[in-house]
């Protein structure tokens, strides 16, 4: 039920790792940083784009991985049926068939599913699950409030997603391209800058370019990367969108299969990274 079960406290098994694309997350950090137009080679800066990687893979990803490689659909279905109980001290003057007796009956029937089924299957998972949201929070107070305020959200969007899917696994790759690519390159920015509504676009155009990654979507990989070309056409940028769309020629190439693959992706994976430097270098 859990794929963590057999690795250690905090181990990144992000979904899109699985198609090749585990340095896409820290790339979309750097990315962001250079869009900000405020990373310079020094000391400090270093220091914050390195506590920004931090936030995403070691807090986000933890968190993320723990969440999303997990049944928990599965526990939960076993918990509805679960008869056993484990003993628990009983609630004093507690009256036969009252609020209280049923009360310390529900606590003994927790106390058995938690001991037999939710930490042998899970445990690894909660585990995780606690160290990659006190990653998330420390590391997003030490970067600043807005920071703060981006780590709640994205807190909420790994909620969302779960429950998108009333706790089943796989999530839906586009939570993952947000995930593991918009909000990334957030971060990045805000390390370094107010955020603009050019990065967000940005932000957005990618996550969609990187969810047809996970659910082997051409349109999608192409679209989101058209949509920054238009983007960067808008600001008045044509040779870099020019630059932009011409990129997109080699991964149409190695996309255009009859059976997408995961491998294809991965061939297709530099290019978009490429696509994205590029962008960030332009606004």
């Amino acid at each position: 039920m859990s794929e963590l079960r057999e690795s250690g406290l905090i181990r990144l098994v992000p979904r899109l790792g699985r198609t090749g694309a585990w340095f896409l997350p820290p790339w979309a950090v750097l990315c962001g940083a250079i869009a900000s137009s405020r990373l310079h080679p020094s000391l400090d800066d270093g220091v914050r784009l390195a506590l920004s990687v931090l936030l995403v893979e070691g807090g986000w990803g933890t968190l993320w991985s723990a969440l999303g490689t997990t049944d928990w659909a599965a526990l939960f279905e076993q918990w509805r049926g679960w008869v056993d109980s484990s003993p628990v001290p009983s609630i004093p003057y507690a009256q036969p068939g009252s609020p209280a007796e049923r009360f310390t009956f529900w606590l003994s029937r927790l106390r058995s599913w938690w001991r037999k089924v939710l930490i042998p299957t899970a445990g690894p998972a909660l585990g995780a699950a606690m160290v990659g949201s006190a990653v998330s929070l420390l590391v997003a107070l030490a970067l600043g409030p807005e920071t703060l305020i981006l780590t709640l959200g994205v807190l909420a969007l790994m909620e969302l997603a779960l429950l998108s899917r009333r706790g089943q696994i796989p999530v839906s790759g586009g939570w993952d391209g947000v995930l593991r690519t918009g909000a990334p390159w957030l971060v990045g920015h805000l390390a370094f800058g107010s955020l603009t509504l050019t990065s967000v676009a940005l932000a957005g155009a990618f996550s969609l370019a990187a969810a047809g990654a996970d659910g082997q979507s051409r349109r999608a990989w192409i679209g989101g990367q058209a949509l920054a070309a238009l983007l960067l056409i808008s600001l008045h940028q044509p040779l870099t969108a020019t630059f932009l769309a011409l990129l997109l020629i080699p991964q149409w190439l190695l996309l255009a299969r009859p059976a997408l693959s995961n491998p294809a992706y991965q061939h297709a994976l530099p290019w978009l990274a490429a696509a994205m430097l590029l962008a960030a270098l332009a606004v």
